[in-house]
């Protein structure tokens, strides 16, 4: 009978969606005097525009009544300004233009419009006059105002309309495509890290901790292949791809041989009968918040935001053309060596050989991707610290829904430092476990290893992170009589990851990377630039983490020392020495810039999350003895977290952030066309990191990837990296 029940409910849904008024989103509301243009007879008036989801029914524009007048107003859609077909028409009457507003022109739904690029225009042929609201150009980035089929600097008021049906199918359709790339990424970045716990981890895990490790050891797998195979001179491309995964598998299959239906039903059933059940249950749904939103604020981007995205994809797109690691930038820049940190590439080049996808949409889903996995890796070091799953599940929840960090990292591109956030919770908790363990485990001590080396690999300040944190578990743990034990242990695990990263090491040598550190960390406080104590400030702590987030973490620290809880006193203790390490001239030592504040406050949804799941975890524990505790803890974390999700969707800022638009890319295209191959652009730029490079300010820097032009800013790398010529930093300045 219940499938009944099923169809009753969809019946009930598609009758209410019948029911609902269209959807109306915001296309562009600002109308300034100045700006707007007036539609008569033989002068069309048209915006170019690009439409947000599926379904498009309707343009409403702006409208102000300037001479009266019988006839009809014809709106005109078509694909693009250059189109000479309509695709429909839609008209009013423009008796009916009596107030200035918006008006209406509706047409037959556009099932697939989701992403498309339009161009509608109104003309009349009757003998009065209607005013048309503009804004300024720089009010909408997907197109221009028109006016006798010629763009000018401004933006018509419009907006669009869409049918709700479509809508929801459009919605759907994006549903089942965010799945099928979750599921290939967790064949590159879930597999091969489980398949190395299965058989290496010594204890018991639950799937969720176990997830969220494999994740970690899974990212630090590919930059070490990438290395090693390049230090004996093999250059694998796809290969980089499907080993791992492959491998995987197969050692998955092996270790599970003997499992048979019977015991999975078996264990199924003794989940749905333990206390995990539910919190197991909220966890799956905060994480499908967390990962939907992520993904559903993305679909229309053309290319991922600010500057760094730029040449983190560039060096992707080297990875893949190069089949592995390289030392020449060409044809994309004349730089000739590359010692920049490389994870975040080589996690994004396996998924573009896994997936087909171009390289800038790949970086674009992939880094939301990395994203979602970076809240995912702090379930398992929240549980390591609590002792209790609900902890896990708050972590997620703070972190993913109720932080503003790290979904804001879509706007700057700060994918290194995301990526190396990802495997940084999984290498403290493995090296924790092996530097605890009663006896010298080389188990965990080798998923150290290999945790640690690819850390190093993925960004070097967050293995900074990381050093800091084994400063302060020896701190904590170093008494009289286990000192033997801290200063053997601690080498054994550092000194097989430092041999990982060696080849590595060695090579940055060749550009500017470690030239550049040691001047931080000589450089006396007194002598600091001006520069670099303004980049260095604090700023606004509400932008890192709401005010209540502040709160619950102090309080969450104030309950975990009153509770004399060791592994809370431990968590403390890294985040303060951190604190101190990005602040060195508080204690009048050099070091200044070496950890930014920035780079450290926009990773504190790592502390909060941990310790305000411990407190929150603590508390839910005590609920234990009443029957409905943990449904009602899931209804609450749940609740928590859609509201959580719907203020996370407004995070992406496009208007600040955004360099390349849709029409930058047709740009692309008919420079691409129109120029010789051989055709260096000048471009619009400015000097910044207190003058010491320059990077580009618009979508013009983006001409050697999207159009194979070159143009007169290099990727920001080049204040790092050797040039083609000497001083070449220096030369490029001065052009």
């Amino acid at each position: 009978m219940r499938w009944r029940w099923v169809v009753l409910f969809l019946a009930l849904a598609a009758l209410a969606l019948t029911g609902c008024t269209d959807f109306v989103d915001a296309g562009q509301l600002h109308t300034s005097p100045e700006a707007g243009v007036v539609l008569e007879a033989g002068h069309p008036v048209g915006q170019t525009f690009v439409a947000y989801h599926g379904g498009l029914d309707g343009v409403e524009m702006w409208l102000e009544p300037e001479e009266g007048g019988q006839g009809d107003i014809i709106l005109h859609l078509r694909t693009d300004s250059q189109a000479t077909d309509d695709l429909l028409t839609a008209t009013l009457p423009l008796a009916q233009v009596t107030e200035a507003g918006f008006y209406r022109f509706t047409f037959p739904p556009q099932r697939d419009s989701h992403g498309d690029y339009y161009y509608a225009f109104l003309e009349t042929e009757a003998a009065g006059r209607v005013g048309v609201g503009a804004g300024p150009g720089d009010a909408y980035l997907n197109g221009a105002l028109y006016r006798d089929h010629e763009p000018l600097d401004a933006q018509a008021a419009f907006r669009l309309t869409y049918d709700p049906r479509w809508v929801a199918v459009d919605l759907a359709g994006a549903a089942v495509k965010g799945a099928g790339l979750l599921a290939v990424a967790g064949l590159l970045y879930v597999v091969p890290g489980w398949a190395l716990l299965i058989w290496l981890w010594p204890g018991h895990l639950s799937w969720a901790e176990k997830l969220g490790i494999a994740t970690g050891v899974s990212l630090a797998m590919y930059p070490l292949l990438f290395l090693w195979t390049d230090v004996v001179g093999l250059h694998l491309g796809p290969l980089y791809a499907w080993l791992p995964v492959l491998g995987g598998l197969a050692a998955l299959v092996w270790r599970y041989r003997d499992w048979r239906p019977r015991a999975g039903r078996e264990s199924l059933r003794r989940w749905a009968r333990s206390e995990s059940l539910w919190s197991d249950l909220a966890l799956l749904v905060v994480l499908a918040l967390v990962f939907g939103v992520r993904l559903l604020v993305v679909r229309t981007l053309d290319a991922p935001m600010w500057g760094d995205s730029y040449q983190h994809t560039m060096i992707a797109q080297l990875l893949v053309d190069n089949g592995g690691l390289f030392d020449s930038w060409v044809p994309y820049a004349e730089l000739q060596t590359f010692t920049y940190h490389f994870g975040f590439h080589a996690a994004i080049a396996v998924l573009h050989w896994m997936t087909g996808m171009e390289m800038v949409q790949v970086v674009i889903w992939g880094a939301q991707v990395l994203n979602g996995l970076a809240v995912l890796a702090l379930y398992p070091l929240a549980v390591r610290v609590s002792g209790n799953r609900w902890a896990g599940v708050i972590a997620v929840l703070v972190a993913g829904l109720l932080s503003p960090m790290p979904m804001y990292y879509v706007n700057w591109g700060r994918y290194t430092q995301l990526a190396g956030q990802v495997i940084l919770p999984a290498a403290v908790l493995l090296s924790w476990s092996a530097l605890e363990a009663p006896r010298r485990d080389w188990r965990l001590i080798a998923l150290s290893w290999i945790s640690v080396g690819g850390l190093a690999l993925t960004h070097y300040r967050v293995l900074i992170f990381y050093v800091v944190f084994v400063l302060a578990w020896v701190l904590l743990t170093l008494r009289r009589a286990t000192w033997r034990r801290v200063l053997t242990w601690v080498p054994c695990v550092g000194v097989g990851a430092g041999v990982l990263f060696l080849p590595w090491f060695v090579h940055i040598f060749a550009g500017k990377i470690l030239y550049n550190l040691g001047h931080q960390l000589t450089t006396a406080p007194s002598q600091v630039s001006s520069f670099t104590r303004q980049y260095n400030a604090i700023g606004n702590l509400t932008f890192y983490l709401s005010t209540v987030g502040w709160l619950l973490l102090l309080v969450a620290l104030a309950v975990g020392l009153w509770r004399h809880r060791r592994r809370v006193l431990l968590m403390s203790l890294w985040w303060f020495l951190l604190l101190i390490a990005a602040n060195p001239g508080w204690l009048q030592l050099p070091g200044s810039g070496a950890i930014s504040n920035y780079a450290l406050f926009i990773a504190v949804y790592i502390l909060a999350g941990v310790l305000v799941g411990d407190l929150l975890g603590w508390g839910m524990s005590r609920w234990r003895p009443w029957r409905w505790s943990g449904v009602l803890a899931a209804l609450l974390v749940v609740g928590v977290g859609l509201g959580g999700a719907r203020v996370r969707m407004r995070d992406m800022r496009v208007a600040q952030h955004a360099m390349v638009t849709r029409p930058d890319m047709r740009a692309m295209t008919w420079i691409r066309e129109n120029t010789a191959e051989d055709a260096r652009l000048l471009i619009n730029s400015f000097f910044a990191y207190g003058g010491g490079v320059i990077v580009g300010s618009d979508g013009g820097w983006w001409l050697p990837l999207l159009a194979g032009r070159a143009n007169t800013v290099p990727p920001l790398n080049y204040g790092m990296e050797q040039g083609t010529r000497v001083e070449y930093r220096e030369w490029t300045n001065d052009l």
